[in-house]
């Protein structure tokens, strides 16, 4: 008989828990876990710019033919123009391939598979730590894995000596995959100078380098998050970007992202893409095309641009009011841990420092679900919620 022995496979650490708390009958249970941004009333709701885009999209009355392999042509010029900059793209000194890939998570499989085929006797070495799916993608191509020294706990901050020694040590040929910003779980990144000592050490000792880049204008905003991977890619001769709109334009399930290959050497322009899409079609053959529509259509009207600029500000500007808040919180609880370094901290997620056995206290006494490792998202904390997370925290922690 087929699959007798067949054992059920792991839940996913982040996913697994979502499926908790939708059976959790508390009336006052939160999800803290789940990468998804909730707006104040505690509802991923609609960007207005991509209903705008839509309303647009439906008068259009577009066919549903597959697109190319590599994806819309317009969408990729406008997304290039966002990751890359003007300058970049207008002095030529380096050159950008790209296709359209089904989400972030899909661009990262691409590229495994891809360097799998032409590098396989490659390490592949993450931050320590890392998002919990970047280790499953690389090894299910057949990499093996290591970590790099990247967070200090005790310092709740980059340990950025350490994290350059341990590069530094990385032998050549092996490949790193870095966060573009919003460093996910940590929520702590690079400053530019730090950048540029990074891609410096990165070109010197010939590491291959993948940029996962899923939060552009989510930490500080669009131009100023874009900072390391433009340093990246003026310095280093060749650079994977894997780049994701599901946070930036809340674009979640029409899993929308892109891959892009940045070499200083044009010839190997159509070479790589030819490789890139010969994989892609073993992988998903043709992209999603409503989404990349909708990106697509934002990005080339100046109203509806605006309109995403302003939605995405006031996502910004939320997570960092909650950060704010939860900190202030908790020192007016008299809570006997310092958590003034969260407002520090990029983007949707906080490595709050919480131990695993506090972690499961908060979500079988409390009903607050975190992931093991101590990450928040930051995002699913409400003025509505707030207070009950906080007194909660303080409880535990005391």
């Amino acid at each position: 008989m087929l699959f007798k022995d067949l054992k059920e496979a792991a839940k996913d650490p982040i996913l697994g828990l979502s499926e908790e708390f939708n059976n959790d009958s508390n009336p006052n249970k939160v999800n803290l876990a789940v990468g998804v941004y909730q707006d104040d009333n505690g509802k991923t709701s609609t960007f207005e710019s991509v209903l705008e885009a839509e309303k647009i999209i439906l008068d259009m009355d577009l066919s549903k033919s597959y697109k190319p392999i590599d994806g819309d042509k317009e969408f990729l010029k406008k997304s290039l123009e966002m990751i890359f900059g003007e300058k970049i793209l207008e002095e030529k000194k380096t050159f950008p391939i790209g296709l359209n890939t089904p989400g972030g998570t899909g661009a990262l499989k691409l590229v495994s598979e891809f360097l799998n085929e032409f590098s396989s006797k490659s390490t592949v070495w993450f931050s320590n730590p890392t998002w919990a799916n970047h280790k499953p993608i690389f090894e299910s191509s057949g990499f093996k894995t290591k970590g790099y020294d990247y967070f200090d706990k005790n310092s709740n901050n980059i340990d950025f000596e350490n994290m350059i020694s341990s590069i530094k040590s990385i032998p050549s040929g092996d490949i790193i995959v870095l966060h573009g910003c919003c460093h996910n779980p940590t929520g702590c990144d690079l400053h530019e100078d730090q950048w540029k000592e990074l891609a410096n050490v990165l070109k010197q000792n010939n590491i291959i380098t993948i940029c996962d880049f899923a939060y552009q204008g989510l930490a500080d905003g669009v131009e100023q998050d874009a900072i390391g991977v433009r340093i990246l890619s003026e310095i280093l001769d060749d650079i994977f970007i894997c780049s994701s709109y599901s946070k930036n334009f809340g674009l979640y399930s029409e899993r929308v992202g892109c891959l892009f290959y940045s070499t200083k050497d044009k010839n190997k322009c159509e070479k790589i893409l030819s490789q890139l899409k010969k994989t892609a079609r073993t992988i998903y053959s043709n992209p999603p095309a409503h989404g990349s529509e909708i990106v697509k259509i934002i990005l080339n009207d100046d109203h509806l641009k605006k309109l995403w600029i302003k939605d995405l500000t006031i996502l910004r500007e939320r997570i960092k009011d909650m950060r704010s808040s939860l900190n202030s919180n908790l020192i007016k609880l008299g809570c006997k841990k310092d958590f003034s370094f969260i407002v520090d901290q990029k983007g949707m997620f906080s490595f709050s420092g919480i131990n695993s056995d506090d972690v499961n206290k908060l979500k079988d006494e409390h009903s607050i679900y975190i992931v093991g490792s101590g990450r928040i998202n930051i995002a699913g904390i409400t003025t509505k919620n707030i207070d009950y997370i906080s007194g909660c925290i303080n409880k535990i922690i005391g």
